[in-house]
């Protein structure tokens, strides 16, 4: 469930990790001026470790490990298949080993939670489909890390939608199910904060199954056309249009807010609704994501 990670080390021997022999460690060069960056970088499977010197306002060195610990689990090299409390528990480890990391004294700077499902329809269709965050649009977004899924930027926090398994087709992985990825990134910390999560142990200490209501209330607060439940509907060519709910959100608020219950009714309406249904694999999968296969 967890995935991106940026944490600042405290506590820790900077010069072990200068000196670490998997960490080659460079400083970027201005070629204009000649002046060094601030800050000194090495990769190691996926995970960007950034060591800070010395300045006038942090009079002490600093060192940072931001990257996926999904990725990392697979050794750097992808972060579609599952990714739960016992896989955790094998990166805490591996970290402590190699690089003699506590997991107490990494302190969240931002965090990635998420699951990976096989989704009940085609994932393309169900992001196509997925056109508003509450009354946010979900913008089409392309990096060469993640490649394209379609996002939503709030004050706190962004909201992720992937279609991980053409991602990862085209990087040259065999995948034979469908992978529908739906992902809350906390950019600021005030959130996690209240709950008592200041570092990585706080994190799993807080038990992960926590955030499978965190997960399905994200998923439910999209405005999604559901095709299956309006195929026959008078609203089928509206509502599937975002352009449509954009204008009447602008020009009208109390109209979209009918017009959305309206759609939620028609679409509840379909026992078999897909919306519904991604919902229920969300908290399954939670479910079984944090099944212990390890004593306490």
């Amino acid at each position: 469930m967890i995935d991106f990670v940026k944490v600042e080390l405290i506590n820790s021997n900077i010069s072990f990790f200068e000196q670490h022999p998997l960490l080659n460690f460079q400083h970027i060069i201005n070629t204009k001026t000649g002046e060094l960056s601030i800050k000194s970088t090495a990769f190691h499977k996926g995970l960007l470790f950034k060591i800070y010197d010395i300045t006038e306002h942090t009079p002490y060195k600093r060192i940072t490990i931001e990257g996926s610990l999904h990725k990392y689990w697979n050794e750097g090299k992808h972060n579609f298949n599952d990714f739960g409390i016992n896989e955790i528990a094998e990166v805490e480890k591996k970290l402590k080993e190699t690089f003699n990391i506590d997991f107490k004294n990494c302190v969240l700077k931002q965090l990635e939670i998420g699951v990976n499902i096989i989704p009940p329809a085609p994932t393309k269709k169900i992001i196509r489909y997925s056109l508003l965050h509450k009354t946010n649009p979900l913008k089409s977004i392309y990096t060469k890390d993640e490649g394209n899924y379609i996002q939503c930027k709030n004050q706190r926090h962004f909201i992720k939608l992937y279609d991980k398994r053409t991602h990862y087709k085209n990087k040259g992985f065999t995948i034979e199910n469908e992978i529908f990825r739906i992902e809350k990134k906390y950019s600021k910390m005030i959130e996690l904060n209240s709950l008592g999560i200041y570092n990585l142990n706080d994190l799993i200490k807080y038990d992960l199954r926590r955030f499978k209501d965190v997960l399905t209330k994200l998923w439910n607060d999209v405005l999604f056309y559901d095709w299956t439940a309006l195929n026959d509907s008078k609203y089928k060519d509206t509502y599937s249009n975002i352009n449509y709910w954009l204008n009447i959100k602008e020009k009208n608020y109390s109209n979209f807010k009918y017009h959305k219950r309206n759609l939620n009714k028609i679409i509840n309406k379909n026992p078999n609704n897909i919306k519904s249904k991604i919902t229920e694999v969300i908290t399954k999968k939670v479910e079984l994501l944090n099944i212990k296969n390890y004593p306490n």
